[in-house]
């Protein structure tokens, strides 16, 4: 019994051993996608490969016809240019050093020679042109994106670590790609003084826009009766939080007394002026229709 299980143990290692070699040949024969701003790119001969040092190694003519750029090839200084507009890199075969407009930078790789052709190392390549790559583990690829494709991902970045924190994060970002702040999900905005959210849980909407000079409105507050769910009476008490914040006390007291003159959306308001020393304030609301208080500078 002794004997067949040990016949047994050493034909499984024997099994598991023979298979080793047939499985990292498998792996090594994965390719490589290379997509740039969501084209797939086709690579006919020299295709990319992985370095000892984890990085995707690319043919260079793959720069010049995906990315653009202009490529030039030393063959007494074993340098390879790059450039693109402005731009223009440097690389020199075996040598982690290279530079980007004249200054000399380091990676953590080499460009190489590999069946007679030059390849450099994507991504420090693609950088220093401004791109913005992006490796899939999972997917064994790589995601390279230019121009604006770029810029939105970095702007994506950007708002996903100002939301991501354990605090309350300071706006969020719409359908519509606007930055808003929503009560009880966000921080206030603080704007001429004035300190709001663009959206209340009562309904009440906050608009900014950025003013310099007189006579231009740069606040106005909206109490909805268009969307369903809207607290008419919450509203009413936001927006008198709002005002008072840095509009004087009797100005206010008249304000509110001709908002609470609503309470339906089949009411008017004609248009009204109100004023203190600082701020002139407008409010109306035609039939069917929302109340609307601007705020501007005198």
């Amino acid at each position: 019994m002794k004997l067949k299980k040990i016949g047994f143990a050493l034909m499984s290692l024997v099994l598991i051993l023979t298979m080793i070699p047939a499985m990292t040949s498998a792996a090594s024969k994965l390719s490589i996608v290379v997509e740039v701003n969501g084209d797939r790119v086709s690579f006919p001969d020299a295709k990319p490969f992985m370095d000892k040092s984890n990085r995707v190694q690319v043919p260079v003519r793959f720069v010049s016809e995906a990315l653009g750029a202009e490529v030039g090839w030393n063959s007494k200084s074993k340098q390879v240019t790059v450039q693109l507009g402005e731009d223009t890199t440097v690389l020199t075969m075996g040598k982690k050093a290279y530079t980007v407009n004249g200054q000399t930078k380091q990676m953590d790789t080499v460009a190489q020679q590999k069946q007679n052709r030059t390849f450099v190392p994507l991504r420090f390549v693609s950088e220093a042109l401004g791109a913005k790559v992006i490796w899939h583990k999972d997917l064994y690829s790589v995601e390279i994106l230019t121009g604006l494709a770029a810029v939105h991902e970095d702007n994506k970045e950007e708002i996903k670590k100002e939301t991501s924190t354990t605090e309350t994060p300071k706006y969020i970002v719409d359908s519509w790609g606007r930055k808003r702040r929503i009560e009880g999900e966000t921080q206030k905005l603080t704007a001429e003084g004035f300190s709001f959210f663009n959206s209340y849980k009562s309904g009440l909407g906050v608009s900014y826009e950025s003013v310099n000079g007189k006579d231009l409105m740069f606040l106005q507050s909206t109490i909805h009766f268009d969307r369903d769910g809207v607290d008419y009476n919450q509203q009413v008490k936001d927006l008198d939080e709002l005002l008072r914040q840095k509009i004087d006390t009797e100005t206010v007291d008249k304000i509110m007394k001709y908002v609470k003159q609503k309470t339906k959306r089949e009411d008017e308001l004609e248009a009204k002026e109100f004023s203190d020393k600082t701020y002139g304030i407008q409010v109306e609301s035609s039939y069917w229709d929302n109340i609307y208080i601007s705020i501007w500078y005198k």
